[in-house]
């Protein structure tokens, strides 16, 4: 009878028979899980002596995997975006190795691109080295660069490269698996990866446009090393199609087409490793069951919360200065490296490569007088979203301190592309004619939905009940821009 209480004591765990043991430690208490745990997120989870219960095992595998696929998804991004520009230039008939594809008559909100400008037109195309070395000529002045698979810095291409300088040349792209003799008289870009994204802007005039594209078509070429038999020009302005990556669950397969097909020295190994356990793998097919799909979709939607979380509530380390709303996203440069302890800083990195496309340490090089440099702004003075109804004003102190010209361009909140409204040009610059100057030299910028009378020329057009954010552009800003001695005001309600 004894002897029979005592089993079922022991069975209830009212007694531990540790407390007999000969070898017994101070065991603490930190590392003991209770039989019984409530969990914000996952509701109570149960335990038999530190074993899970299979519902909590079910519970906890569910939510790492979505956890997983959600940082999959956020430092997939640039993946995602190369793949998404690649593909919508594919849609439109461009081919890898042989089309160069030409904004001839600049972009407009028709195309979709992530905060393309309408200032200079765009050059574009793919390098693709699966199959060998790609040759690139460039015979008039172009300013641009070349990214990889994993939207990672290549090599210039045009005015800011070494050996082109504004005056071309031949460029010999290839594999770092390469074996053939590199030819002379050609600049020289190895690569790790096999597609690449070509992107360049035609250093010109508007009133020397059209001639300038004309002579770039007669002098640039673009074929697979010893094949120089074609070169195809597509103009792409004015075309509807679609280059931005999706925002939800079909996220995942977009990552997929380029983990397949480029070498996985690529790409970050951690991020593969997760999208592994996904069953997002190298060479075995993507073929997500109903609950893996199901973790997808979940995944993809607080994904999409984060993502745009960093566009539309920036945190103060992207804040361009003290007292202003405008941030960028560039603040540790190009490779979003954090300058105090050299840690890479991914919130950064997802929150560009979510709003802009091409990455190259030009757009962080502070030479006076020399390339660009970008603001953003999503909320007004009050710390309230834009909002495509009201009417604001931006005003430009005297002496805006760029040597060429400084630019307004409006995006949909949604696309991160040109807005869609009756403005062709979706924004304002300094060369626009029209823009007026106040009396003490400051220009004042109005956005809204109709024009200020007596302001049309320094208005740009927003849409009745949509939200929009901003890019203020300055090109070859100088010294009082990069030491935040000049700056633009917030953007201000007219009550």
């Amino acid at each position: 009878m004894k002897k029979t209480l005592l089993t079922t004591i022991i069975a209830l765990g009212l007694v531990s028979t540790a407390s007999a043991a000969t070898y017994k430690a101070d065991v603490p208490a930190s590392i003991i899980t209770p039989n019984q745990v409530e969990s914000k997120y996952l509701g109570e989870l149960a335990y038999t002596d530190g074993a899970p219960s299979l519902e909590t095992h079910r519970k906890a595998s569910d939510f790492v995997d979505t956890a997983d696929a959600v940082r999959v998804f956020l430092s997939g991004i640039p993946v995602a975006s190369i793949q998404g520009l690649l593909a919508g230039h594919q849609s439109i008939g461009m081919e890898a190795n042989r089309t160069i594809g030409i904004s001839e008559q600049l972009l407009d909100a028709k195309s979709i691109w992530l905060t393309a400008n309408t200032t200079t037109p765009y050059v574009s195309g793919e390098i693709d080295l699966k199959e060998g070395p790609v040759v690139l000529e460039v015979g008039t002045p172009v300013l641009g660069l070349v990214d990889n698979a994993a939207f990672k810095f290549v090599s210039r291409v045009g005015a800011t490269h070494p050996q082109d300088q504004g005056k071309g040349g031949k460029y010999f792209f290839y594999h770092s698996s390469y074996q053939g003799e590199l030819p002379k008289g050609y600049i020289h870009v190895k690569s790790d990866g096999y597609r690449h994204w070509l992107l360049l802007r035609v250093i010109t005039a508007p009133q020397t446009m059209d001639s300038d594209i004309a002579k770039l078509k007669e002098t640039m070429k673009l074929y697979p090393y010893g094949k120089q038999d074609r070169t195809n020009f597509k103009n792409f302005s004015g075309v509807k199609y679609n280059t931005v990556h999706a925002m939800d669950e079909s996220f995942y397969a977009e990552i997929n087409a380029l983990i397949q097909y480029e070498p996985s020295s690529v790409f970050d190994a951690e991020w593969l490793s997760m999208a592994k356990r996904l069953g997002i793998e190298k060479g075995k097919p993507f073929a997500p069951d109903a609950r893996m799909q199901g973790i997808f979709k979940e995944a993809a939607k607080i994904a999409t919360a984060e993502a745009r979380s960093y566009y539309f509530h920036p945190d103060e380390s992207v804040t361009r200065y003290s007292d202003r709303k405008w941030f960028t996203p560039l603040v540790n440069g190009h490779e979003f490296i954090d300058n105090d302890n050299g840690v890479v800083n991914a919130d950064d990195r997802a929150l560009f490569h979510f709003m802009a496309t091409g990455i190259t340490p030009d757009m962080v090089t502070k030479t006076e007088g020399q390339g660009s440099d970008y603001l953003l702004a999503t909320r007004d003075q009050d710390d309230k979203l834009l909002d495509g109804s009201k009417h604001y004003t931006v005003t430009l102190p005297a002496g805006v301190p760029v040597t060429k010209f400084w630019s307004f361009m409006v995006y949909d909140n949604q696309t991160r592309s040109m807005l869609e409204t009756d403005q062709k040009g979706a924004g304002v610059d300094g060369l626009s004619k029209g823009v007026k100057k106040n009396a003490d030299g400051s220009t004042t910028i109005h956005f809204a939905p109709k024009a200020p009378q007596g302001a049309e020329g320094n208005w740009v057009q927003t849409v009745d009940g949509k939200g929009y954010n901003v890019i203020f552009r300055v090109y070859g800003p100088t010294q009082d821009w990069f030491d935040g001695s000049w700056k633009p005001s917030d953007f201000k309600a007219v009550r």
